[in-house]
């Protein structure tokens, strides 16, 4: 299989260890969607799914760790779909590392039952990666925004960081532009139905 996935918890070692060794170059862009807001119902859904019980970060843990792993090991443009009141916390971060340039933020909408409601789309610039507009992100509802980037890389890149896999929307349409993928997922029930997708 192309694209290498871990079934950690994030903080776990392992991941930044697969990492390292099946991408020792770095990623060259990464497109997740980290769980914010409630993350007691993601540690509950992860007991009830994988029967285990893992180490529950808070919100300012969970950041650090997937700030410092986007940071470590993306090379060129990180896009981190985030909750609207979590955002400034983790443009905050971003803007501490030494290696990212620049940090835009734009509203989006995504669809949750029959509602649409508010969430962001964070940005990142790294490196030596030029800064483009990104605002067209913005104005974009669920998988668009994701389509808009591939299309824009294809024949650039070939390479995407997920560490927030899911049940794999957006590594279904990562497969389909020919990316391969590293990342992780902690739920093994979910991420058994992402890889059934691709």
């Amino acid at each position: 299989m192309k694209h290498v996935i871990t079934n950690f918890n994030i903080n776990d070692e392992r991941v930044e260890q697969s990492l390292k060794n099946h991408f020792p170059e770095g990623l060259d862009f990464c497109y997740t969607d980290p769980p914010w807001g409630n993350l007691k119902y993601w540690a509950t859904l992860n007991k009830k799914m994988n029967n285990v019980t893992n180490e529950v970060l808070n919100q300012n843990q969970l950041e650090d760790r997937f700030i410092d792993l986007i940071t470590k090991f993306t090379k060129n443009y990180a896009f981190i779909v985030y909750g609207k009141r979590e955002a400034e916390s983790a443009i905050n971060k971003l803007k501490q590392k030494p290696n990212v340039k620049d940090v835009q933020m734009y509203y989006k909408r995504y669809k949750s039952g029959s509602k649409f409601l508010e969430n962001v789309v964070i940005c990142v610039t790294l490196n030596d990666a030029m800064v483009q507009d990104w605002s067209d992100l913005g104005k974009q509802d669920g998988l668009a925004g994701l389509h808009t980037v591939c299309k824009r890389f294809t024949g650039k890149y070939t390479t995407c960081l997920e560490l927030f896999v899911g049940v794999g929307y957006y590594l279904k349409v990562l497969d389909s532009y020919g990316y391969k993928v590293g990342g992780n997922e902690l739920n093994k029930t979910r991420l058994h139905k992402a890889l059934s997708k691709v």
